[in-house]
C-alpha cells in the first residue's frame, strides 16, 4: 500500500469524488478501481448476526447433503417466488 499525503492526496480525492476511473498520465491510460475496506470482517458479521449465521450453517448442511443449485436454478426459484 502506498500512503498518499498533501497535494497528491487532494488530487486523488478529487478524482474519487468525480467518479473517474480512467486517467491519462504522460500519454498512458490507467484504469483505477476504488473500494473501501469493510468496517467489519465476515467472521465478525456472522458472530453478531444470528440470522446470517443460521443461513450459513443451513447452506453448509445442504451442500454436505448434496443439495446444490446452479445459478440458473436459483434464478428460476426466485422467479417462481420460492426463495
Amino acid at each position: 500500500m502506498k500512503k498518499i499525503e498533501g497535494y497528491a492526496a487532494e488530487l486523488m480525492k478529487d478524482i474519487i469524488y468525480d467518479g473517474e476511473s480512467v486517467l491519462e498520465i504522460e500519454g498512458k491510460r490507467y484504469h483505477i478501481t476504488f473500494f473501501e475496506e469493510p468496517e467489519t470482517t465476515v467472521n465478525e458479521d456472522i458472530e453478531t448476526d444470528p440470522e446470517l449465521k443460521g443461513k450459513l450453517i443451513q447452506a453448509k448442511r445442504e451442500i454436505k447433503d448434496g443439495h446444490v443449485f446452479s445459478t440458473v436454478d436459483v434464478l428460476k426459484m426466485i422467479d417462481r417466488g420460492e426463495i
